[in-house]
């Protein structure tokens, strides 16, 4: 791990090699400026990693890894002017019904899968990894602390119209501006996501501080001027790192 210094905005970024080895808390920045705003994602946020879950719902359904990572592989690319951006990038900016991306992975999955597979009867009602979510307390406490200290507090999220279950699972009344990928038409890394978020809220991106489990989320909302944070697995050191800087 490596650590490197800004001189002009003081913040420390992190490399670390060991990404996605283990458990952790990544700090992507450290800054001396106490945030006006906070902003959480929701997946492995606030609520349980739909990355996990889509992992145990492959499983549960005894598809290939090698044909989802064909699909969801570039899930952080960020996508040039003119061209076409992966279907499942479509999906999360409300552009494409999750049925029709299901019926495309059955023709992506079909020639992998036995004839009497039972992912061949797969439909868009069977491939939810937000229908069991659980929400996860440090964090939800973390969101109302900080908003008792009258500091605003935010959702940014990568998400799909047929999914919803979460917004049930969680203190909707805790967060405002909610920016929902499929509803605003843009998706993370999209710098423009980060800015469009920041001006509901009428704050300059350097009075924020972003949470988020995915790295290339993290790296482009630095890019905009937001602090941010990767979050790993210790949420309780997440909520510490937090607290320290507010």
């Amino acid at each position: 791990m490596g650590f490197a210094v800004d001189k002009k905005t003081e913040k420390v970024h992190v490399h670390d090699p060991s990404y996605g080895k283990g458990p952790k808390c990544g700090v992507s920045s450290v800054r001396r400026v106490s945030p006006k705003a906070v902003i959480f994602d929701v997946g492995g946020v606030l609520v349980d990693s739909p990355f996990l879950a889509a992992l145990r719902w492959a499983n549960e359904w005894d598809l290939p890894r090698a044909a989802l990572e064909k699909l969801f592989g570039e899930y952080s690319r960020s996508v040039e002017p003119g061209e076409q951006p992966p279907m499942w990038h479509e999906v999360e900016c409300g552009r494409v019904a999750l049925a029709e991306f299901v019926e495309h992975m059955g023709l992506i999955l079909g020639p992998q899968l036995p004839h009497d597979h039972k992912a061949r009867g797969l439909t868009a009602s069977d491939f939810d990894p937000f229908a069991d979510v659980q929400p996860i307390p440090t964090m939800i406490e973390l969101a109302e602390e900080i908003k008792s200290y009258g500091i605003r507090t935010a959702i940014l999220t990568n998400n799909v119209r047929e999914w919803r279950q979460w917004r049930d699972r969680i203190p909707m009344e805790l967060f405002d501006p909610v920016i929902d990928s499929c509803e605003v038409g843009l998706r993370k890394p999209d710098h423009a996501i980060y800015s469009l978020t920041c001006e509901r809220m009428g704050l300059a991106p350097n009075d924020c501080l972003f949470l988020d489990d995915h790295p290339g989320n993290v790296a482009a909302a630095l890019a905009v001027g937001l602090d941010a944070l990767e979050v790993g697995e210790d949420f309780e050191a997440v909520a510490r790192t937090v607290r320290d800087r507010l």
